[in-house]
């Protein structure tokens, strides 16, 4: 596929600087992109990036433009938006379209007689689809995926290699699970009794909202009794666990490594960075940020950011670090005034 400097502009809103009939053929990264890949640029940090890269065409905030040398505002065409790496996303769509779906079911699949498959779904080999399930227009489930039983999932979702929806869970519309994913899988959940561990029940469902992604190997346990939510929208990175009768809103982004233990209520438009955690049974509020390795054992009110453990502000946070880093120094001098009224003591007693 090919497309010039000024298509590209048509399709994003930008202006175009430089030859409006370049021919892009493709997209790619700075240092290795060819000469006719497009790439992209929005802070000052990637200023020596444009300078040096071998690519002729680029994305780029028009604060970015005034700051180039001539030379390269001379060689090379540019393309202004405000928002370059949206363009940028935009225009990647075009080169690397999603594949096709190929409608129909593989003779190596086994789906249920009971199952309901849309006749638009395409359903690869290997792939096991079983009673009373319901597979949506539009959707691909790729080999060797697995959907239990009385499963609903919607219209358009991609189910990768592997990945597993079980019994009585419901997905939404354009979900994606990615290889090793695993949605429905029971919560932990055992009782002390008579010298050994007694099993609860796990009889609750997981539902997922439309437009929900959920990274390879991440597993969201089903509810106990009631159901494990995860609403439209969010965003669920690779090896991340999500214990039973979590509900988890709208929009949220959760990082690799991260764990949320049963119960965990959380709002709207959270982040959770790599590998922060909470206890059970909290409540988190709406546009609440929490940094790398975060231990919540609070509950927290919306739009707060914390970080460390136990989660604190992060100006507090960073604040104590701060103090953590000048310890070495305040041990020595803590020593030297030690030995100075040591020495004060030992000659008033002389």
């Amino acid at each position: 596929m090919k497309l010039t400097a000024a298509q590209i502009s048509e399709k994003c809103g930008a202006v175009v600087k430089g030859d409006s009939t370049f021919v892009v053929t493709g997209v790619g990264d700075p240092k290795t992109a060819a000469p006719d890949f497009l790439c992209f640029a929005h802070a000052e940090k990637y200023l020596a990036a444009i300078e040096s890269s071998p690519s002729q065409i680029w994305l780029i905030t028009q604060d970015l433009f005034d700051r180039l040398s001539q030379r390269s505002k001379d060689s090379k065409t540019f393309l202004i938006t405000p928002k370059p790496y949206v363009a940028f996303v935009q225009v990647v769509k075009h080169f690397h379209p999603p594949e096709p779906v190929k409608s129909g079911i593989h003779p190596q699949a086994f789906v249920h007689p009971e199952a309901r498959i849309h006749k638009t779904a395409e359903i690869g080999p290997f792939v096991f689809v079983g009673a009373d399930s319901e597979i949506g227009a539009g959707c691909i489930l790729k080999s060797g995926s697995y959907v239990g039983q009385h499963v609903k999932i919607g219209d358009n979702c991609l189910i990768h290699a592997g990945a597993r929806v079980l019994d009585y869970c419901v997905v939404g519309h354009r979900v994606i699970l990615h290889p090793g994913a695993c949605v429905g899988g029971d919560g932990f959940g055992f009782i002390p009794h008579e010298g050994a561990q007694l099993k609860i029940p796990q009889v609750g469902k997981v539902i997922l909202g439309d437009d929900v992604e959920v990274g390879c190997n991440s597993t969201i346990d089903r509810g106990t009794v009631g159901d494990t939510i995860v609403g439209e929208g969010t965003k669920i990175d690779n090896l991340v666990q999500i214990g039973h009768n979590c509900i988890i809103g709208k929009h949220n982004i959760l990082c690799a490594f991260v764990g949320l233990s049963g119960n965990t209520t959380v709002g709207d438009y959270c982040l959770f960075a790599g590998q922060s955690a909470t206890k059970g049974h909290l409540k988190i509020g709406s546009f609440v940020q929490i940094g790398g390795q975060t231990g919540v054992s609070k509950d927290l009110p919306s739009k707060v950011s914390v970080k460390g453990y136990p989660a604190q502000p992060v100006t507090e946070y960073l604040k104590n670090q701060a103090l953590v880093m000048k310890l070495p120094e305040i041990y020595k001098r803590l020593l030297s005034i030690e030995k100075l009224v040591k020495g004060t003591n030992d000659a008033e007693t002389n």
